[in-house]
């Protein structure tokens, strides 16, 4: 999709030469609008914002002059045109003028001029979340040379951002080598491995792992401490999976009893890890890693047992006692400890106790590893038999099956008939039939049917809007069930698609539109990656981590529970962890943040955020604090318009124009020199800032943006609270106070952030039409076109008076004609 032009901070929102609409219409022409409202600034020689009133478009102008007037009708709509002291339009003048620009774009809502999306790859996120829904594979690791989406638009699901390079060809066939190596076992020798002595396995001599009897120089003995850096687990340090298959582990072992703490017998669990993952494997959670083999041990003597692991390539395993100890933590405690500041403590004096438990223990003497000495569980499946074949009946019924999930639509006659016969051409030709397949995969991997989407019609099909909702929510393909709706016709219902919103939000997959959707329009992305090296902030990456885990746990509770939209604008609740409320300065919090810290690289458990409700705080808690309602209280947005050093009250300010109230501003035009005003005098920031509204053609812009950042200013760089700026111990002055009071362009007072929330409480329309536009433009990866606008302003129009819940206005949009257009 081709960008628009830029063409001025004005961008002709008052042009008077249009086309008559419609005399059937009833609605007005657009040159009596600009006639009244705009040709006295755009004229002459020197027209404001470079363009000459008296340009003419209609739905077949050139696509910049369209751009402009898409531009022009959003700007009338949202109060941004005609500027602030000029004469303004009523708002149903601005509402008629806003249509007929619309219809005149494009009279047909359904026309084929229309702007569309166009054939839209699978970005980073949709191509590695298809892949192992697609097989079913524990490890799928994207090369390092795989391109990063494209970081400069709003979101990575916009078209513009998946176009295709060679560097990204590359990256393509040699994943889909490697899938294909995984799905499809090629004759492979087998590997061996064998250790029966310390200095193989994962011990130490800092007792975190086993101990060893005094007496018993040759046998090891496992603790049962089975979490974090106690972790009780044993490994062979050389032992890395060369290929994916089953591999057979052969272990000498002996138990003290004939029964374990649980009544059963003694038993050793399997858990599978990739070791690259880990700096320290031996700290890898168990909680965390995927079981993939048990074996009970009951003979008192050295017995030999065998046990098949199924493993992926580049995976070892950790082996741990389940069941000795009757002492155990809760999993409560292994993923958010109630009093993080202890846990160092009760970890070594549970490890001193389970070593001088008398509860029995298995003792270890050697172990062996062969293979792959057969194939995976999921391979045998896929190929329908051991020994692979090259008839066409055999090939049909293994590869059609993935191609058809692969392209999430059924195949055609001809897809279907050259998918076999390429791959049993080239089967006939290698050294083993098993060739074939593993051709067939690559060849199903590489297709562009896989690799875009909605590559059909203007309008979506059943097939393409069951890939469209389900890369909405879950940023992967379809399950059996959205397919099963498309093949049958009945995915386009409005009712069956609002009852595929609920069930799909409520399914774990739904985690994925959290943490993508509100990690780039709440700022958890840019918090997650933001350097923050300055010691006027309280910072460490347990405060990045509640600070991104609280993001996605307010969002998430609000479309979980279909709250008001209304609470992305002021709550009663937020998220926050204690290192959170440490920079925020709530009292109570007796344990340092080095404390913390500490606590955390012994056991790795990261400190959960917890729910915090306004309404039963105490009286000693800062009212700042109980201030934090809503996104404008959350951190990742200040973290993610800052650098991590020095807060930026521009950047902020264009940050919720453009999020919250859904007026975008252009870029400063290009015929603005640097700012040249004298700011030696000025001892604050609203001083400074007070700068750009001196210079005539910047004050357009700055006068709605300097307002809202400056109100926003007790916030830090990181979200932290402050009132007053940072002061150099070397400057002989006193540190200058936050001045947060400040005047919107329409006469709005702000006192500060709550004085913000207030403001945008009291136009929520404008809010619902920004969240909208975003969910929308997220959805259908574009921007919005005409026929978009029509539906947002319907959506607007039809809003409770409460404010739509969340889940309702997902499913509105859903619905709409906006999102079944390509």
């Amino acid at each position: 999709m081709t960008r628009a032009r830029y063409v001025g901070p004005v961008v002709v929102a008052c042009l008077t030469q249009v086309p008559l609409l419609n005399a059937e219409s009833g609605r007005p022409q657009v040159g009596s609008f600009a006639d009244t409202y705009c040709v006295d600034c755009h004229s002459g020689a020197d027209p404001k914002g470079r363009f000459r009133a008296g340009e003419p478009f209609d739905s077949g102008s050139a696509v910049d002059v369209q751009e402009k007037w898409k531009r022009a009708a959003d700007y009338v709509t949202k109060g941004v045109m005609p500027p602030s002291g000029a004469r303004q339009p009523t708002p149903g003048e601005r509402q008629e003028f806003s249509e007929a620009v619309l219809v005149a774009l494009d009279p047909d809502a359904d026309s084929t001029r229309s702007r569309t999306t166009g054939a839209r790859r699978l970005n980073r996120t949709e191509y590695i979340n298809t892949l192992r829904d697609l097989f079913q594979i524990r490890e799928i690791r994207l090369p390092a040379t795989f391109p990063d989406d494209n970081p400069d638009l709003r979101f990575d699901t916009m078209a513009e951002g998946t176009h295709l390079s060679t560097g990204l060809l590359d990256a393509y066939e040699a994943i889909a080598v490697d899938i294909a190596d995984r799905m499809v076992p090629l004759p492979n020798p087998q590997q061996r491995s064998s250790v029966s002595n310390r200095s193989s396995v994962g011990v130490d001599e800092s007792r975190t792992k086993f101990w060893i009897r005094e007496g018993d120089e040759s046998g090891l003995y496992f603790t049962g401490v089975n979490i974090a850096g106690w972790s009780g687990g044993l490994w062979d340090k050389a032992f890395r999976a060369h290929a994916s298959g089953t591999y057979r582990v052969r272990i000498k072992v002996s138990a003290e009893a004939g029964a374990g703490a649980d009544g059963r017998p003694l038993r050793l669990g399997f858990y599978a890890l990739n070791t690259s993952d880990y700096n320290l494997p031996k700290r890898a959670l168990r909680v965390d890693l995927p079981k993939v083999g048990e074996v009970e041990v009951q003979n008192r003597e050295p017995d030999v047992v065998d046990v098949d692991l199924p493993l992926e390539q580049g995976e070892g395993f950790h082996v741990y006692c389940e069941n000795r100890l009757s002492k155990n933590y809760p999993s409560a405690l292994i993923r958010t400890p109630g009093n993080t500041q202890d846990l160092r403590r009760l970890l070594a004096t549970y490890l001193t106790e389970s070593q001088q438990s008398p509860e029995p223990t298995i003792r270890f003497e050697h172990m062996e590893i062969k293979g792959p000495v057969a194939p995976l569980p999921r391979q045998l499946e896929f190929l329908g038999k051991v020994s692979p074949g090259l008839d066409a009946p055999y090939l049909e019924s293994v590869l059609l099956p993935l191609a058809e999930r692969a392209f999430r639509r059924p195949l055609t006659e001809h897809e279907r008939t050259a998918l076999v016969e390429s791959a049993a051409e080239h089967g006939a030709s290698a050294p083993d039939p098993a060739y074939a397949l593993h051709y067939g995969v690559r060849q199903i991997l590489l297709s562009p049917q896989f690799l875009f989407r909605a590559m059909g019609s203007v309008r979506l099909d059943d097939f393409d809007l069951a890939s469209r909702l389900s890369y909405f929510l879950w940023s992967t393909m379809p399950d059996s069930e959205l397919i099963g709706l498309a093949r049958h016709g009945r995915l386009a219902d409005p009712a069956t698609m609002d009852e595929q919103v609920r069930r799909m939000v409520r399914d774990p997959r739904a985690r994925q539109f959290v943490q993508h959707f509100a990690g780039q329009w709440l700022g958890g992305r840019e918090a997650a990656t933001v350097m923050v090296c300055d010691v006027r902030h309280v910072w460490s990456e347990l405060i990045r981590h509640g600070i991104v885990r609280s993001t996605e746990m307010f969002f998430e509770e609000i479309l979980q529970e279909n709250l008001s939209i209304r609470n992305f604008i002021d709550s009663g609740f937020t998220y926050a962890n204690e290192p959170m409320k440490i920079a925020w300065g709530v009292p109570g919090s007796e344990v340092s943040l080095h404390r913390l810290e500490a606590d955390q690289r012994q056991s790795l458990l990261w400190p959960e955020p917890k729910r915090i409700t306004f309404s039963s705080l105490g009286p000693e808690i800062p009212p700042h604090v109980a201030d934090r309602g809503g996104v404008l209280g959350l951190s990742s947005v200040y973290a993610a318009t800052g650098d991590g050093v020095e807060s930026s009250p521009i950047l902020r300010g264009v940050w919720v124009l453009e999020n919250l109230l859904g007026t975008p501003l252009p870029p400063p035009p290009s015929d603005v020199p640097a700012l040249d005003v004298d700011i030696s005098l000025a001892t604050t920031v609203k001083e400074v800032i007070a700068a750009h509204q001196k210079v005539e053609k910047c004050a357009l812009c700055h006068s709605k943006i300097d307002p809202i950042g400056l109100a926003l200013e007790n916030y830090d760089a990181v979200g932290g609270w402050r009132e007053s700026y940072y002061q150099d111990e070397s400057v002989d002055r006193a540190a200058s106070p936050v001045e947060t009071d400040s005047q919107m362009p329409d006469g709005a007072r702000l006192g500060g952030a709550q004085g913000l929330k207030d403001y945008l409480a009291k136009r929520p329309a404008m809010f619902t039409r920004a969240l909208a536009g975003l969910l929308l433009k997220y959805a259908t990866g574009r921007e919005p076109n005409s026929n978009d606008r029509r539906v947002l302003e319907i959506v607007v129009a039809e809003e409770p008076e409460e404010g739509y819940g969340f889940l309702d206005l997902v499913s509105k949009l859903v619905s709409s004609p906006a999102f079944a257009r390509k």
